[in-house]
């Protein structure tokens, strides 16, 4: 039998009795259910993939970059800090920097490539900081490898760290890196050279190179301004009124004056030399008496050119 849709259909049962039905098509579905289960598919499946996104290598390796990329003043490169420590160090460096304006670079290494500690340490000073306006630093070195501790310091830095200073700095580190603290180590050094700022600068600091040439800070004072500024304005007014008092006096000349004047005497007079004595002596290289003696600071020449002072000992 063929029904309304165009579709027939004939069922048999037992007794051999028939029965015709129609066959429906199905049901179509909605178009907003349809739109509904499309969306889970799509939220599901990107679901799936920021999960197997932020899982992977790649992920892993660009969190590790980022986070090694804002160590800017501590670099570990012998692996003794652990990474709560480094952050933590870092923040205690920018402190300085944004307060003090000095900058300091703490350093681990295993291997310094043939170099000595002194060169190691000055060169990395240089290649982080090449600019003539960036040498108000510090450089604090633990050398793993030799077991060596080193203090480099650059510009303005040389006169606040005296030999003596870094001494007693590199005492201050040895404890605790002899106990394998190195992050406690970094921090006592960071101490130590921010109480030397605060200290600031005495008349009796100076620095010593290797030939012996002794180089003293100096700065003006405001007394020295004040008292300079006033000893210009007296010789200026002096020197203006003793002019204008002169042009207010009245001149009187006549021809014998003229005459006065324009006599002339010439007279020889000759020096011969009978004998020379010259004298010499040797200027010492310890520094002048009065300077103090722990206010020195021994320099030295970089690789860079750059001046550099310095200290270390073994640990």
């Amino acid at each position: 039998m063929k029904g309304k849709n165009g579709y027939s259909g004939e069922e048999h049962f037992s007794g051999g009795e028939k029965r015709s039905s129609v066959l429906r098509k199905p049901a179509a579905v909605r178009p907003a259910e349809l739109l509904r289960k499309l969306s889970r598919a799509a939220a599901a499946l990107l679901s799936v993939m920021i999960v197997l996104f932020c899982s992977s290598p790649m992920a892993v390796f660009a969190q590790g970059a980022d986070s090694q990329a804002v160590l800017t003043h501590v670099f570990d490169d012998a692996g003794l800090l652990a990474e709560s420590d480094a952050e933590r160090l870092e923040e205690i460096c920018l402190e300085v920097e944004t307060r003090q304006e000095i900058h300091i670079l703490m350093v681990t290494t295993e291997d310094t490539g043939g170099k000595t500690q002194q060169d190691y340490a000055d060169d990395f000073y240089d290649r982080v900081y090449p600019e003539e306006s960036e040498k108000n630093g510090v450089l604090v070195l633990i050398d793993i490898g030799e077991r060596e501790l080193w203090i480099s310091t650059a510009g303005i830095m040389r006169y606040y760290l005296s030999d003596r200073e870094i001494d007693d700095l590199l005492d201050h580190m040895y404890e605790e890196a002899s106990a394998e603290d190195y992050a406690g180590a970094f921090e006592r050094a960071a101490e130590d050279i921010r109480l030397s700022i605060e200290r600031g600068i005495s008349t009796g600091d100076y620095l010593i190179d290797e030939n012996g040439n002794v180089t003293r800070y100096r700065s003006i004072t405001p007394v020295e301004i004040g008292l300079a500024a006033a000893a210009g304005i007296a010789v200026f007014c002096l020197v203006f009124f003793s002019v204008r008092h002169s042009y207010q006096k009245k001149v009187k000349s006549d021809v014998r004056g003229y005459g006065r004047v324009s006599d002339v005497n010439l007279n020889t007079d000759r020096s011969v030399l009978v004998s020379r004595h010259v004298t010499t002596r040797r200027i010492p290289q310890s520094p002048p008496p009065g300077s103090g003696g722990s206010g020195g600071s021994s320099v030295h020449t970089s690789s860079s050119g750059t001046s550099h002072g310095g200290g270390g000992r073994s640990f």
